[in-house]
């Protein structure tokens, strides 16, 4: 199976399951291996979101908060965003605390503080399939 590049860039979750993937190198050449996508370990999605303004973060501190997520268990897997995230620096984490709560984490990695501005957290749940 030829892909080219870019569309598999594109549509990586939509690829599937298959044994053997080629897809084409914009350098040239084919790269072979195997597709996955997340919905290889997970179904389904529950998404949230909430106005969320993160206190200053001392260096190598960290500010956290949570947001209800109903039908989502802990084992579940979380992305999250925070549109007012403009460095990289910062590393945005969340997990499934309890049943139907997302935890999310805003770290701050630098030697200095840094005090985001209030913005839009977002957080997506895939159901685990284990659960499903």
């Amino acid at each position: 199976m030829g892909l080219i590049y870019e569309l598999a860039v594109q549509e990586d979750l939509v690829l599937g399951v298959t044994d053997g993937v080629n897809v084409t190198n914009p350098d040239g050449g084919v790269l072979s291996g195997t597709k996955i996508g997340i919905h290889t370990v997970a179904v389904g999605q529950l998404a949230r979101f909430k106005v969320w303004n993160p206190a200053s973060i001392a260096a190598a501190g960290y500010e956290s908060t949570s947001i209800a997520v109903p039908g989502a268990s802990v084992g579940d897997f979380v992305m999250a965003s925070l549109d007012t995230m403009l460095t990289n620096d910062m590393q945005l984490t969340g997990h499934v605390s309890a049943a139907d709560t997302v935890r999310v984490v805003l770290f701050n990695p630098t030697a200095g503080s840094i005090n985001l501005a209030s913005g839009t957290l977002q957080v997506l749940v895939f159901k685990s399939r284990s659960e499903a």
